[in-house]
C-alpha cells in the first residue's frame, strides 16, 4: 500500500520527503568496534615507541629496533583497518 502513495524512481521518492531510515544496530555496532580496535591499535604502537626510546637510552639498540619494527607492524594494521571502515 505504501508504494502506491510514493512514486519512486531508483528508490528514492519523487513526491514529498525522504523516508528516514535508521541504519540497523548491527551496523552501528560494527563501528563501534572498528574505533574501539583503532583506539586499542594506537595504544598498542605507542607502547611499543616509548619501549624502544627506554630500550635506546638503555643501550640497548637491538631491542629498541625489534620493537620500533613490531610498531610499524601495528601501526600498519591500524592504517589497514582504517581503510576498511572507510569504505
Amino acid at each position: 500500500m505504501a508504494q502506491m502513495t510514493i512514486l519512486r524512481s531508483g528508490g528514492t521518492p519523487l513526491f514529498g520527503e525522504p523516508e528516514r531510515r535508521e541504519p540497523p544496530a548491527y551496523v552501528l555496532e560494527g563501528e563501534h568496534l572498528a574505533q574501539e580496535l583503532n583506539q586499542r591499535l594506537r595504544e598498542k604502537y605507542r607502547n611499543y615507541e616509548r619501549a624502544a626510546a627506554r630500550l635506546e637510552l638503555r643501550g640497548e639498540h637491538d631491542a629498541a629496533n625489534l620493537l620500533r619494527r613490531a610498531a610499524g607492524r601495528v601501526r600498519l594494521l591500524r592504517n589497514a583497518t582504517a581503510a576498511c571502515t572507510a569504505d
